[in-house]
């Protein structure tokens, strides 16, 4: 066991674009309350929409201030004043759509901001994960899936001290190591195939506004979802959870009218069930 843990922080920083001290925690939700908890933290940033809604939970639990910035449609404009000491985002908005990630840590890098990233919906891909701290889910259905934990990477950059006393009083079972190294070995594959499903419902007669080739989900355009998602539900199972949809408008997705399919749910299908399927939302919205 003394081995597992420097080998699998290897093989994690391996992905990165940074060289951060990895803390492993019970879950990402622990690890962005203990980052914010520090006192060097008082005004945190987010966008208005496409955000982890922890983005939004965490500072109101802490009583700390939170700003909201207008995004384009959930993508975050790098352009920032000196109003918040840290911001939050991720480098997919909603799991739809690819931030600038550079450009936003660049950007707040040179107002004096500490940025925080959100790679869970994109690790293993370098093109994302620049801030001072990275922020990873491996719960269920993530990239990384052990079924619960995650992980944070704070450079040596930024000092929260605090956050990173904290930080340490996590502790987790030997178990969780050994499957999150499995999980960092096919992380590449696994977002291949994601990407590959996306882009099998992007490619379909539905209305879908935004088509990135990166992302992991897809947003259908529907001004009645209720209706639709009625009979959507009884019509297709997911391989995993109860429903391949999320019902918008919300926070962690889009602001607008519709509903998202949820391709990692799909994970582990052919691609030939997979445009089974979409071939039959197709028809039932139509």
């Amino acid at each position: 066991m003394e081995e597992i843990i420097p080998t699998l922080r290897k093989k994690i920083l391996q992905y990165l674009n940074k060289d951060y001290n990895l803390f492993f925690v019970n879950s990402a939700t622990f690890g962005l309350f203990s980052i914010l908890f520090d006192s060097n933290i008082s005004k945190i940033g987010i966008p208005d929409q496409g955000g982890f809604k922890g983005f939004i939970e965490i500072p109101k639990l802490l009583k700390k201030r939170y700003i909201e910035i207008p995004t384009d449609n959930g993508i975050v404009i790098p352009k920032f004043k000196k109003e918040f000491d840290t911001f939050l985002f991720t480098s997919l908005s909603g799991h739809l759509r690819s931030n600038p990630s550079k450009e936003i840590c660049r950007e707040l890098m040179d107002k004096g901001i500490v940025s925080i990233e959100d790679i869970s919906g994109v690790f293993s891909d370098k093109d994302f994960g620049w801030s001072d701290i990275v922020l990873c889910s491996t719960g269920s259905p993530k990239i990384l899936e052990c079924g619960y934990g995650g992980f944070v990477g704070i450079t040596k950059d930024i000092n929260i001290e605090e956050s990173e006393k904290v930080l340490s009083f996590s502790k987790m079972p030997d178990s969780y190591f050994f499957k999150l190294v499995d999980e960092v070995e096919n992380s590449q594959n696994k977002l291949n195939k994601l990407r590959e499903m996306a882009n099998i419902f992007q490619k379909s007669s539905l209305n879908i506004p935004y088509k990135d080739p990166k992302s992991i989900s897809v947003f259908v355009r529907d001004d009645n979802p209720n209706k639709s998602l009625d009979i959507l539900n009884k019509k297709i199972i997911p391989k995993n959870g109860k429903s391949l949809f999320t019902k918008c408008p919300r926070y962690d997705r889009i602001k607008e009218k519709g509903f998202v399919i949820e391709t990692i749910k799909l994970f582990g299908m052919k691609k030939e069930v997979v445009k089974e399927i979409s071939e039959k939302i197709e028809k039932i919205i139509s």
